[in-house]
């Protein structure tokens, strides 16, 4: 396996989703191979700081120098907010200045409980707002990654967002619509469930019940819908009902659901 085999299956790697073969395979690469080695410990120190928020107490230059630092952070992050993921040089770089900022905020935050000043405090707010828009520009990039793996478990980072932005939103749309493996579909159809509360995402799962074909995506829309108590996707389900290539168990399910919205 050469370096670009290795880059494009790291995150599978991590996971440990590959099998055994494919594994002892670049675990042997990684054992010979210095760029890999450091692309994969970049890689864990990603996500370490999409996924976790580490404690830290600032030491007490910290503290002499917070606003001259905080200052100089809030001016590098916005030059980095754009990220691309097809080039190995550009994504590790802005990595690590991702994990260094996201490390920043939370000393901040710490420093920030012994301070009473409201536009300290506004600061604060400021970096913890671009923290969570840098979260969704990675997830964003890894969504369009080739990867259909890695495409998942992106969509699967979106759905862990509370309030995501309609950035993500449309993301997770676009793949249900368009992706071309059906299980990234899915996902985007279960993760976009559990924004409904959003009327674009509302309409774009009825939508897609009216354009969709294949049979599983239709009872995953189903019973999305009704779970939500969508009643403007009566018509759809109707229609499926009374067209004859609709297949039986597709039938069964809108017959199982379509009552608890009529």
């Amino acid at each position: 396996m050469n370096c670009k085999q290795i880059e494009n299956q790291l995150i599978d790697y991590l996971d440990k989703n590959l099998d055994i073969s494919t594994y002892q395979k670049i675990d042997l690469h990684l054992k010979s191979c210095e760029n890999c080695t450091i692309a994969l410990q970049e890689l864990k120190s990603v996500f370490k700081a999409i996924n976790e928020t580490p404690e830290e107490i600032p030491d007490n230059s910290l503290k002499v120098n917070f606003e001259e630092m905080l200052q100089k952070e809030k001016v590098a992050l916005e030059s980095s907010k754009v990220v691309s993921l097809h080039g190995k040089k550009n994504i590790w770089k802005t990595a690590l200045q991702i994990a260094a900022t996201i490390t920043l905020i939370v000393s901040a935050y710490f420093y920030g409980k012994t301070q009473q000043d409201e536009s300290f405090s506004q600061e604060i707010a400021v970096l913890e707002k671009e923290k969570k828009e840098m979260k969704q520009t990675m997830t964003i990039s890894l969504i369009e990654n080739e990867s259909a793996s890695k495409r998942l478990q992106a969509v699967n980072y979106a759905e862990e967002f509370e309030q995501p932005g309609n950035e993500i939103l449309k993301a997770l749309i676009n793949k249900m619509h368009h992706d071309d493996h059906i299980n990234v579909r899915l996902a985007a159809a279960e993760a976009l469930a559990k924004f409904s509360n959003s009327e674009m995402v509302r309409n774009a799962l009825i939508n897609a019940l009216e354009r969709e074909q294949d049979p599983s995506m239709q009872i995953e829309l189903i019973q999305i819908l009704v779970s939500i108590e969508e009643k403007r996707a009566v018509p759809s389900m109707e229609k499926l009902l009374q067209n004859e290539e609709t297949p039986s168990y597709v039938r069964d399910q809108v017959k199982i659901g379509l009552p608890n919205l009529i």
